[in-house]
């Protein structure tokens, strides 16, 4: 495997497009480096993943590989990759299935405990069933096509092999499963990757206006959360939609970490949520807030500045509404405060302080124009120190007061 993984995550990504069969790769510490799933859902596997990297790391790093057929109603690959200065990854493709989960299937697993229903109805429309011989295969096409290297040789691997009883046992599974009502949730499943598709595009291109169309949309929210009565599986949808906008996030260029921190936050405060509504909030304020990151960012950052200058900006945006002083801008950048402020000052014709503020007074007249929010809670909601400094500045930078300005806007939705 490349040294640097990024070189090869747009082969991975098309893999998965072509074959639709997982990967996952975890680095020394067991820590998930990568995986090429887009469904939200199948993250879920990842902690399952992860205790069969450290298994395989303890009964199979001397070989290197092992062909994992344990299980009769699932396939891996997995082995180890050195990618030079003494790290190395433990790749795993898989899980492919031999048939596909249903009902009583899934407690012979050896993933999945933890899932909720609608998790478990989303993942079997997604993991491939193949044969054996076809998985070995796939595996060799991507040890060849994908990675360059020679492919395994799989006629001395024993492995283990379904025997005719275990077979009868798929079969019977299979026999029982309704066909109606696969059909019926394959279309509902390809709905919801449409349409999670097109949220994780509008978060990476920081579609704002975009993003509140889908959740203004019944219809979306139909198949976005098609059981509004459960507030588990509300909840586990909520958690879904906020790791595909922290992924998206992240890959459009926002800082891991704080996007990690946003995450959290948010998820954390969906565990005491019993309502819909609560829960949707939640995930709409999280989403803006992931996709306003990246929509901030392109707006105000400039080829013309320099790289520092653009971090800065990058970094104020991202930190937003968090108060974040020219010493802590400067500390992260490892200059000095001095030549940091006199540097922005002298690239974007205004001070960071008067930058930090105008990106606050712009999401107030955002929330203004799209909330009920009143104007001591847009305040404190944006940390400005009272309500009266938050007027005062907004009508220095706007020429009118906030009440003024929504009183405007509600005049003139009024008169169209």
């Amino acid at each position: 495997m490349e040294t640097n993984l990024k070189l090869l995550t747009w082969k991975f990504e098309n893999y998965y497009k072509q074959k639709k069969i997982p990967l996952w790769v975890f680095d020394q510490n067991h820590e998930l480096s990568y995986t090429n799933f887009t469904t939200s859902a199948v993250l879920n596997l990842m902690e399952d993943m992860r205790k069969k990297a450290k298994t395989f790391r303890i009964s199979h790093s001397i070989e290197g590989s092992y062909l994992d057929l344990d299980n009769p109603y699932e396939m891996y690959y997995e082995f180890t990759s050195d990618s030079g200065k003494h790290q190395f990854f433990t790749v795993i493709i898989g899980p492919v299935m031999t048939t596909k989960p249903t009902g009583n299937l899934w407690k012979n697993l050896s993933f999945g405990e933890n899932l909720f229903v609608e998790q478990k109805r989303i993942i079997s429309n997604v993991l491939p069933v193949v044969t054996k011989e076809e998985f070995l295969l796939e595996v060799t096409y991507f040890f060849k096509d994908i990675l360059g290297l020679t492919p395994p040789d799989f006629k001395d691997k024993a492995g283990h092999v379904p025997n005719s009883e275990e077979t009868h046992l798929q079969k019977e599974a299979v026999s029982s499963y309704d066909n109606e009502y696969l059909a019926d949730n394959s279309v509902l499943y390809e709905e919801y990757c449409q349409l999670e598709d097109l949220y994780s595009i509008f978060v990476t291109n920081g579609s704002i206006y975009k993003l509140y169309s889908i959740f203004e949309d019944e219809s979306s929210l139909e198949i976005l959360f098609p059981n509004k009565a459960s507030y588990k599986d509300c909840i586990m949808r909520a958690v879904e939609l906020l790791t595909v906008a922290k992924r998206s996030s992240i890959e459009s260029g926002n800082d891991k970490k704080l996007c990690q921190a946003r995450f959290a936050k948010y998820t954390g405060s969906l565990k005491t949520q019993k309502s819909f509504d609560k829960i949707l909030n939640i995930v709409i304020e999280g989403t803006m807030g992931f996709a306003r990151s990246t929509h901030d960012i392109k707006s105000h950052t400039n080829e013309s500045y320099s790289p520092l200058t653009n971090k800065c900006i990058k970094r104020i945006i991202e930190k937003m509404p968090e108060k974040v002083s020219l010493e802590e801008l400067a500390g992260e950048l490892h200059i000095s405060a001095k030549y940091l402020s006199a540097l922005f000052n002298k690239e974007t014709g205004k001070s960071i302080t008067d930058f930090m503020t105008g990106i606050r007074i712009d999401e107030a007249k955002r929330l203004l124009a799209g909330t009920d929010l009143s104007y001591l809670e847009i305040s404190t909601l944006l940390n400005f120190c009272s309500q009266s400094y938050f007027n005062n500045q907004f009508k220095k930078l706007e020429g009118v007061t906030p009440k003024e300005y929504r009183e405007k806007l509600s005049a003139k939705e009024q008169s169209m």
